[in-house]
């Protein structure tokens, strides 16, 4: 016995994306719904652009930011610091990676020129102790050059934040053409149902015999 087989279902993407694109036969699809399926389409292609876009605002933002601090390590220096006191107290004792120590510390920047000033340490130390610092072109203390991760943890949250923003609008445009539609097929169903509700109740009928001429 021969089995006829099964047509293979439509998945439900696909009917959308048909019906979105004018390609769907099907007489019980009403303009709304194929208004409805291209708003999710206009919506899907504008959440990839979004996709795209805030890749492209995370590489701007690296790609600019690099640049900074490769300017500003110019005129940055990194040099050892003798510990003229030992470590004191932690001022940020979080965890044990993370606690830092200050002491009074000398360096020699720029040539022939001694400074002195408190340094952060991140272990104890005692005085004679070298610990690396950077200072500026005047020899004074400078924070160091961010790193190639914190680059890329910015960039990263600035692509987040543009993608969110994005998405929002997205949403909120999608969800208001939705309530839009939703409201005209409420509308055009209440004006099919006062056509039909006469004649399939029978009331039609009733009051064209009560209203008919009367024998005499």
């Amino acid at each position: 016995m021969t089995r006829t087989p099964r047509p293979r279902p439509i998945r439900p993407w696909r009917r959308g994306l048909r019906r979105a694109l004018g390609a769907e036969r099907n007489e019980l699809a009403r303009p709304e719904d194929r208004a409805r399926s291209r708003a999710g389409l206009l919506a899907a292609v504008a959440t990839a652009l979004a996709l795209v876009l805030g890749a492209g605002a995370a590489w701007t933002d690296f790609d600019s930011a690099e640049y900074r601090v490769a300017a500003a390590a110019t005129r940055l220096h990194h040099l050892d610091a003798v510990l003229l006191t030992s470590t004191g107290t932690t001022t940020n004792r979080t965890d044990t990676a993370a606690s830092r120590y200050q002491a009074t510390a000398t360096w020699t920047y720029p040539a022939g020129q001694q400074q002195t000033g408190t340094v952060g340490v991140s272990r104890q130390a005692g005085a004679g102790s070298t610990v690396g610092v950077w200072v500026a072109d005047s020899g004074s203390l400078s924070a160091a050059p961010a790193s190639t991760a914190d680059l890329v943890s910015d960039a990263v949250i600035v692509g987040l934040l543009a993608v969110g923003v994005l998405f929002v609008l997205i949403a909120s445009g999608l969800g208001l053409r939705l309530r839009s539609l939703d409201q005209r097929a409420d509308a055009a169903w209440q004006r099919a149902w006062s056509e039909l509700e006469p004649v399939w109740t029978g009331r039609a009928s009733r009051r064209r015999g009560t209203d008919g001429p009367r024998p005499s």
